[in-house]
């Protein structure tokens, strides 16, 4: 009777992290990675040359987060729900170049497009999106296939 007491403990422990391991992979929403060639700004942090990886986990709230992690820095930047994008199929970086400074200003992800450029009004951002700006720079991101 001992005996299957225990047994029946060490299931029940078993199955319990299997759930929680299931459901702690169930809430990342993408990953992948990109290559910086030159330092930029992105929002207050500034991320030097080299390989990077990135990761959007679900919150307890509307919003879910992005963790981006290189060799020497990493952020994280909260994304709110407004950013879903149905149009939004490929991965990349759009950068400003303002002299030799590249500036990040929007990140499109399938699924999700978020703006960094707060000083321009929605118009001015689709205007800005549908059109090629001179002083602009793209760098791809590659998702990982879930």
């Amino acid at each position: 009777m001992r005996y299957l007491s225990k047994a029946l403990v060490v299931a029940v422990g078993l199955f319990s992290i299997g759930v929680l391991s299931s459901s702690v992979s169930a809430n990342n929403l993408l990953e992948g990675s990109f290559k910086l060639e030159r330092p930029i700004q992105w929002k207050s942090t500034v991320l030097p040359a080299g390989d990077y990886t990135f990761k959007m986990t679900r919150t307890q709230t509307d919003t879910n987060m992005l963790a981006v992690r290189g060799q020497k820095k990493s952020m994280d930047i909260l994304i709110f729900a407004q950013s879903a994008c149905e149009k939004c199929k490929s991965g990349e970086l759009q950068l400003d170049v303002q002299g030799g400074t590249r500036v990040v200003t929007s990140l499109e992800l399938p699924g999700f497009h978020v703006d960094f450029n707060s000083r321009q009004s929605p118009a001015q951002r689709e205007q800005q999106m549908t059109k090629a700006h001179a002083a602009s720079e793209q760098v791809a991101v590659h998702v990982d296939s879930n």
